[in-house]
């Protein structure tokens, strides 16, 4: 989801797609799609990236960025702009110290 502090609105909302097998990636994952978004239609950078997953009981899970994503917030300056939605329903950030890989990367490389 993309927020406009300023106007205080939603200003659009995507999900991450997997790829199919003729792409050189399994998946595209939700950090990557919003920041594209964002360096296309937010020129003066004041959109805020909140990433979040539903449990099975329908309250939110936090996400946290992976190991590629991670390099991706940070080449673009993205660290105080991607946040998630704890179990709590507070706003924390989505840039963790120590990020892990993917799963699909994981299983296609043994980890």
């Amino acid at each position: 989801m993309f927020y406009d502090p300023k106007k205080k609105r939603i200003v659009d909302y995507g999900s991450s797609r997997p790829c199919g097998s003729n792409m050189n990636r399994f998946s595209i994952h939700a950090e990557q799609k919003a920041i594209d978004f964002c360096r296309k239609n937010d020129k003066r950078n004041r959109y805020q990236i909140y990433i979040s997953r539903y449990s099975r009981t329908g309250s939110h899970k936090p996400t946290h960025c992976c190991y590629s994503c991670n390099i991706l917030v940070h080449k673009y300056n993205f660290e105080n702009r991607i946040f998630t939605i704890n179990e709590h329903d507070e706003i924390i950030s989505a840039i963790n110290d120590n990020p892990e890989i993917s799963l699909a990367y994981k299983i296609k490389y043994n980890l």
